[in-house]
């Protein structure tokens, strides 16, 4: 794995970085303009973040937009990010594949545990304060597509989410 680029994400600024890619791509996927981010710190990024996409979810929610069709661009956007991260971290095998993913969700507040072969616990979660159960389900598209594309393909899918009443979240990758 490319460990400079891997230590450049891990650090503040990197972070910061993540957010701000994380959330253009994310309001593209909407068809709307990124909040500002200009002069924000990381963590004022990531509460803008959660904010936006629970007020856009709700609002295609309550519109009765074509949901599959929104989780189809929140999908295709976020396995970019992760093909465009794979290309650029080079991850070797499984393994770093797990690294990659565990470092880029705790840039953004959620702690990510691998259980078993093919199945994630989500022990800690920042939108989960943000997001009810049908904000989540529409958002973890962006999940779907990350891992999809840090792993060259492949499936998740959540068994328990927080934001259902849960104590973790869970989910099986194939």
């Amino acid at each position: 794995m490319n460990r400079l680029i891997y230590h450049a994400l891990s650090s503040r600024p990197g972070a910061r970085l993540e957010l701000q890619i994380l959330l253009r791509q994310t309001a593209k996927a909407f068809g709307v303009e990124p909040p500002k981010g200009a002069g924000r710190s990381a963590p004022e990024l990531l509460k803008a973040y959660a904010q936006f996409t629970s007020e856009k979810a709700v609002q295609a929610i309550q519109n009765g937009d074509d949901l599959e069709a929104l989780h189809q661009k929140l999908y295709q956007m976020a396995c970019a990010l992760g093909s465009r991260l794979r290309r650029w971290l080079r991850p070797e095998d499984e393994e770093d594949c797990l690294a990659v993913i565990i470092l880029l969700y705790r840039n953004i507040g959620i702690q990510i545990d691998k259980e078993a072969p093919g199945t994630f616990c989500v022990r800690k979660c920042y939108f989960s304060a943000f997001y009810a159960p049908e904000v989540c389900a529409v958002i973890s598209a962006i999940d779907q597509g990350i891992f999809a594309g840090v792993y060259q393909g492949g499936t998740l899918a959540f068994r328990e989410r927080i934001t259902e009443g849960h104590d973790v979240c869970r989910a099986d990758f194939r």
